[in-house]
């Protein structure tokens, strides 16, 4: 096995493209109903589509795009799933099959593993450098993809100066030290585990370090993360 670490300069700057790639969608206006299948799905492909212009590693054949299928709300949570098509076929049959599940981020324990058409459907048309910001940003790319809210809500943080600012406040207590922190990937043979520092304020302000196993079909397997800072009460999930 070897390891790899992702300079926190080119953290920044993958963070900040995929961000301004975001927020330029997000100026779209609300929809005239928060249910129309129609908006959501249009608004996530656009933003699919920002996503891979505002970086060049992360690439589809030629072609394809990304589409979407909504299923609707849970509580403040958008859900939808995210799949890969020619840009000339009609999916209005595709997105009738297809069933959701929570995103990678946000499967319980025993959805982890859970056979699922994402290999399919979504990851193995993508091609990305094997290399550690190679991984990183196709990491990053597959999270703006499948738009989770606990992805929304969350920063990556890869320096010991972000950390020790955040959790400053005598509310935070540091439950695990941390030795490096910037995103380190792992290879083992055709496996690379990514190991990223994430804040999230969902339920309560929590550092944890999040383990990110993306084998040989590309797919994203999480394995159980480790608490490193918790801070006061967040945001209602």
């Amino acid at each position: 096995m070897s390891v790899e670490f992702v300079p926190a300069a080119a953290v920044r700057d993958v963070i900040g493209r995929l961000t301004a790639a975001r927020q330029r969608v997000s100026s779209a206006g609300a929809p005239p109903d928060a249910n129309d299948a129609h908006y959501w799905e249009d608004l996530f492909e656009t933003n699919a589509a920002e996503v891979l212009a505002a970086q060049s590693s992360v690439t589809l054949p030629a072609g394809h795009v990304v589409r979407y299928r909504f299923f609707g709300w849970q509580g403040r949570d958008l859900l939808v799933r995210p799949f890969v098509a020619r840009s000339s076929t009609d999916v209005d049959g595709v997105r009738q099959l297809l069933d959701w599940h929570a995103p990678p981020d946000s499967a319980s324990p025993s959805e982890r593993y859970a056979p699922t058409q994402d290999v399919e459907l979504l990851y193995r048309h993508f091609s990305f450098p094997r290399t550690a910001v190679g991984v990183f940003e196709y990491w990053c790319v597959m999270q703006e993809l499948w738009a989770s809210q606990r992805w929304a809500y969350s920063h990556v943080l890869a320096s010991a100066a972000e950390l020790s600012q955040l959790t400053a406040n005598p509310e935070w207590q540091v439950t695990q030290p941390v030795e490096t922190y910037e995103p380190a990937v792992v290879w083992d043979g055709g496996t690379a585990r990514l190991a990223v520092l994430v804040e999230c304020p969902l339920g309560h302000f929590q550092v944890s370090l999040q383990q990110v196993d993306i084998g040989a079909d590309q797919a994203l397997r999480y394995a159980e993360p480790i608490l490193v800072a918790t801070g006061p009460r967040g945001y209602a999930s």
